[in-house]
């Protein structure tokens, strides 16, 4: 049983796949074998009929004669009829005559209705539908038909089609994603570089007319003032031609501990002439023994930073800044009054280390699962909430390339911290 169950399943999946061509000459032979049978048994039985009516006339003497010379579809050459046998003489000869053409007619309309009905009315619907859900850019729905003739190809076309307008369109949106992510991020880098340069203006404005400022110390920050600009110009050029965060370039060059950290005096300083919080920076690197308060520019007669050691490192400078920027602009809108940037470097695994801790509230649990996710940010009691909420997926993009990580964390004393590293490498190890 089980046997012949298999074989019939065979014998209905090879008659599923067969061709229009093939499949439309079986329904033909089909219904052709059909209508050859039953115009057999209406001939014989009309046949049988009329013998029995001539044997009631009395007149079955030279039937098998007209049979011989004139085959079983002889017809009767009378102009006109009398009695009731006659008539159904007439009757049953007409039957009897035309019955092929009678049954293949009808023969012919049940081929093409059933051919229709399991060869095309399903596929054609399925195709129908697909095409109407494609017209609306629905693109959630899966074309299938189990059959391997003509029109199972062309589902399985239109099923490859929609595949392929799915990946148009997440690509499409991830193109979206991404400018939308680059506009972001050129909107919210340019903020603190801005507000460092505000930071040096109110720095001259507030000390010129007072006449605090020697000629050296204004050179020196005018000079300053236009290496940020410089690098905001440049800035500007890449964005222009980059199309998302991944693509921002990465060029490490050999660098020293002294360079980085007069940078980075350079921002907290300038950031501290324009904030009521105070920045604080303090570095722990090889050889370097100080520990600098309130950062002053160079120059301007502050304390400063005291290189004691030639110490290299590879590093782009302008990423890490850029990091650095970014780290700050978000401190300073949760701090309190304090803002303490820390460096590092470790030198087992090569890493340059910043750190940026303030004392405000710190990361809610929402905050320290999410905080590194693209355009996230909580909402907030109070004013308009204006900020973009991609800063920090800023610095672990930047940080991955540069082959480092970022973390943020609480501060057992109160307070985010969040911190920085970069694969800074040996002066002989690029």
């Amino acid at each position: 049983m089980d046997w012949l169950e298999e074989k019939t399943e065979k014998l209905r999946v090879y008659i599923r796949n067969l061709s229009f061509r093939k499949a439309m000459v079986a329904y033909i032979l089909v219904i052709s074998a059909a209508v050859w049978g039953l115009s057999y048994l209406t001939m014989v039985f009309c046949w049988h009929w009329e013998i029995g009516i001539w044997e009631r006339l009395g007149k079955t003497e030279s039937l098998p004669l007209i049979v011989y010379q004139k085959g079983l579809l002889w017809s009767y050459q009378h102009d006109f009829l009398y009695t009731a046998e006659e008539r159904s003489l007439l009757c049953l000869d007409f039957l009897r005559v035309w019955c092929p053409l009678i049954y293949a007619v009808p023969g012919m309309i049940l081929a093409i209705f059933l051919f229709y009905r399991k060869r095309l009315a399903r596929p054609l619907s399925i195709l129908e539908d697909s095409v109407e859900k494609i017209r609306r850019n629905d693109l959630d729905f899966h074309v299938s038909y189990d059959s391997r003739d003509e029109l199972g190809m062309l589902c399985d076309s239109v099923e490859t089609m929609r595949l392929e307008l799915l990946r148009d369109k997440e690509e499409m949106w991830r193109l979206m994603e991404r400018q939308k992510e680059l506009n972001a991020a050129f909107a919210h880098d340019l903020r603190t570089p801005l507000t460092v340069l505000r930071g040096y203006t109110d720095f001259l404005a507030r000390y010129i007319p007072e006449g605090k400022i020697s000629r050296e110390k204004l050179q020196s920050t005018l000079g300053l003032m236009a290496e940020h600009l410089k690098r905001l110009e440049d800035y500007s050029r890449t964005m222009k031609g980059i199309r998302s965060i991944e693509e921002v370039p990465f060029s490490p060059e050999k660098t020293t501990f002294q360079s980085m950290g007069r940078k980075i005096e350079e921002v907290v300083f300038a950031l501290n002439q324009v904030r009521d919080v105070k920045i604080i920076y303090t570095a722990d690197l090889p050889h370097q023994g100080y520990l600098a308060g309130e950062m002053h520019p160079a120059g301007s007669g502050g304390s400063g930073v005291e290189q004691q050691s030639d110490s290299s490192i590879y590093i782009d400078d302008g990423l890490v800044m850029e990091v650095l920027e970014n780290m700050l602009s978000n401190a300073i809108r949760y701090a309190g009054k304090q803002i303490n940037v820390m460096s590092d470097y470790d030198a087992d695994s090569r890493e340059w280390i910043l750190t940026v801790r303030d004392d405000g509230p710190g990361f809610s649990e929402e905050q320290l699962d999410k905080a590194l996710r693209p355009y996230y940010k909580e909402t907030e009691d109070g004013g308009p909430d204006d900020h973009f909420g991609i800063g920090l997926h800023i610095c672990r993009e930047l940080c991955k390339k540069h082959g480092g990580t970022l973390n943020v964390a609480n501060s057992i004393r109160g307070g985010a911290v969040v911190t920085a590293s970069f694969l800074a490498g040996a002066p002989a190890e690029p």
